[in-house]
């Protein structure tokens, strides 16, 4: 177990009594409970490296620029559909570094409408995607790819 477990028990301990709705002792020994189990499932079951090299004061802003990011691909996925719109696949080279961050940017793609991973090989990101039906190559896409990217390169040390 790594040296930051205890506060990740007492944070999921925390979640368990927010999604309970019960601040008493018996929900917080359950809850302290349930996260020990699956923090000791999850340190037995599925291994990882320590994320190293990255801000994670920056990356802790990341989830709410991609929210918005999330409704703007919406609203023009939605005016796309009305004004007809092609489907197709493209290969985009990533300057990310870092192995978890491409993974993270891989997911955030596939979060956004319009857009989701076919694979993640290296530094190249293979994603289907629809776009406008007058441009090649799904400018759109690749513009939204980038906005993402840049946001988690500022994350990187």
């Amino acid at each position: 177990m790594g040296r930051h477990t205890i506060f990740v028990i007492l944070a999921l301990t925390l979640v368990w009594i927010i999604l309970m709705e019960d601040i008493s002792w018996r929900t917080a020994a359950i809850g302290m409970f349930a996260s020990m189990l699956c923090v000791s499932f999850s340190d037995k079951f599925l291994p990882f490296k320590e994320i190293t090299n990255i801000n994670f004061y920056k990356l802790a802003a990341f989830p709410f620029f991609l929210i918005g990011q999330i409704y703007m691909a919406g609203f023009y996925v939605i005016k796309l559909i009305l004004t007809d719109a092609k489907s197709g696949i493209i290969s985009v080279r990533t300057e990310l570094a870092n192995e978890s961050l491409r993974i993270m940017l891989a997911d955030s793609i596939t979060l956004t409408p319009g857009s989701v991973l076919l694979e993640l090989k290296d530094e190249f990101i293979t994603i289907v995607c629809i776009g406008d039906k007058d441009t090649p190559d799904f400018p759109d896409t690749v513009e939204e790819l980038r906005r993402l990217e840049n946001k988690l390169i500022q994350a990187q040390k």
